[in-house]
């Protein structure tokens, strides 16, 4: 199983600075921890493009975001 720990996710946060409605890119979705706090910010509406070459974290992140 993977496991991924978001350090900075308050910081990403503030610096990403999403709304509702936005589509933004993940392009290291890992366990999806950052991208579900993202899209909290961002619904209704928004999405999320998820990216990664690592597989199980593609898994992990499935199983997070409940894709």
């Amino acid at each position: 199983m993977y496991f991924h720990i978001p350090v900075l996710l308050d910081e990403i946060i503030e610096i990403v600075d999403s709304k509702p409605g936005e589509n933004l890119v993940d392009r290291t979705i890992s366990g999806g921890s950052y991208a579900k706090a993202i899209l909290k910010r961002t619904s209704p509406g928004g999405k999320l493009l998820g990216i990664d070459l690592d597989d199980e974290a593609l898994v992990e992140s499935k199983q997070n975001l409940q894709i």
